[in-house]
């Protein structure tokens, strides 16, 4: 669906930019979009490779264990039928890159939880309970620090690229408990999934 997208926006630039008799300028915009984004992705990868490399000492010093001790009961409260720990972890570890604002590098952690919800699910076409929130959380995720607006907000020279800081963190909290809130009331409705 996405190709469909991408391929149908390309095509109607660059039927506008012919009709307006500026086909020169939609393909320099173009060609130079492209060279943008990739040194936008190949400077985001250096960020994503530091929060992946925390993450994982993270895990294997035993941090990641006592913080799933410590969030158990929000993690009970959010996800009630899930009992695997490694499930739970991957959960966790999204969950802690989300809120420092390095959602890209949330986007591993989120698959692997998502992999393992899906086998405790038995590969059913219909998502349980535990997925949606999952899912819910994820999207709506309270961000301490937005690194990657903030690189953008910077890297075009913005005068005070934190003063997003404050009211993103008030969206974010007031989005995660919207969600988290219509979840638990279709969990309400649908208990058996």
């Amino acid at each position: 669906m996405m190709n469909y997208l991408w391929a149908g926006m390309l095509i109607i630039g660059a039927v506008f930019a012919a009709a307006k008799g500026n086909l020169a300028s939609f393909t320099d915009g173009l060609m130079s979009s492209c060279g943008d984004a990739v040194h936008f992705m190949i400077e985001l990868a250096g960020v994503m490779a530091v929060w992946s490399g925390i993450m994982e000492i993270a895990s294997k010093s035993g941090l990641i264990g006592k913080l799933a001790e410590f969030a158990s009961p929000f993690m009970r409260f959010l996800f009630p039928k899930e009992r695997d720990k490694d499930t739970i972890a991957f959960i966790l570890m999204s969950f802690t890159a989300n809120i420092f604002g390095a959602g890209n590098s949330a986007t591993v952690f989120s698959l692997k939880a998502m992999e393992r919800m899906d086998e405790q699910n038995g590969r059913s076409s219909l998502a349980s309970n535990t997925m949606c929130m999952f899912t819910a959380v994820s999207m709506s995720m309270l961000q301490l620090v937005p690194i990657t607006v903030l690189k953008i907000r910077g890297d075009l020279a913005s005068p005070n690229p934190g003063i997003i800081i404050i009211p993103s963190i008030l969206a974010g909290l007031i989005s995660m408990i919207v969600s988290i809130a219509v979840c638990k009331y279709y969990e309400w409705k649908e208990p058996h999934l």
